[in-house]
């Protein structure tokens, strides 16, 4: 029996390998798989793109206009996304009417197409939940109004991964409901990750 045990014990030793040949030679060898599934979790947040266009003008007529939005490279060129709107006017008509306010909010979607390294085309779609200005039976009355608009700009580049944009724009759906005047200009703010 004790034989039995020590070529059991000899043979079961034999065919165990406990380390690798590179511990005693001194390579090393790295996984690499979780660095390159790492790499490749966080290669679209680089084609991540946030931004936000505002608008401020105080005094009789007092506009204030905020349009946060993220996007998404899907080339070199092109960037596309989503984003809210948020418009609140008030104008003071003086003693005799007093002064009206109104607040607009939205939604928008975007594509802008970088034409050179700073001038760029944009096409917008804007949504916009706004006061009927012919509704006699109820004056505080809100409805969608759709615009769609399309323009240029240019970007200013503030480092690799920022800049400020501005563009004019002109609404081809305008009608009596509309808010913006054409042509239409933004200034906005645009990062990436």
């Amino acid at each position: 029996m004790k034989k039995f045990i020590f070529f059991f014990t000899i043979f079961f030793c034999i065919t165990l390998n406990a380390q690798v040949d590179s511990v005693y030679y001194g390579n090393k060898s790295r996984d690499t798989t979780t660095v390159k599934k790492t790499k490749k979790k966080q290669d679209w947040l680089k084609k991540v793109t946030y931004g936000t266009n505002f608008g401020l003008l105080f005094g009789n007529y007092t506009y204030i206009n905020l349009s946060p939005n993220i996007g998404y490279n899907f080339s070199k060129n092109f960037n596309a996304g989503v984003g809210l709107i948020y418009n609140y006017f008030s104008i003071n008509y003086g003693v005799q009417y007093g002064r009206i306010s109104q607040t607009v909010y939205g939604h928008h979607t975007y594509a802008r197409y970088m034409v050179t390294q700073n001038t760029f085309l944009l096409a917008q779609y804007d949504r916009l939940l706004q006061p009927n200005f012919y509704s006699n039976s109820n004056p505080d009355q809100k409805i969608w109004v759709d615009y769609v608009m399309a323009g240029g700009g240019y970007r200013l580049k503030l480092g690799n991964k920022s800049a400020l944009m501005t563009s004019i724009m002109y609404n081809f759906t305008a009608s009596p409901l509309s808010i913006f005047q054409n042509p239409i200009i933004q200034i906005g703010f645009f990062g990436s990750f």
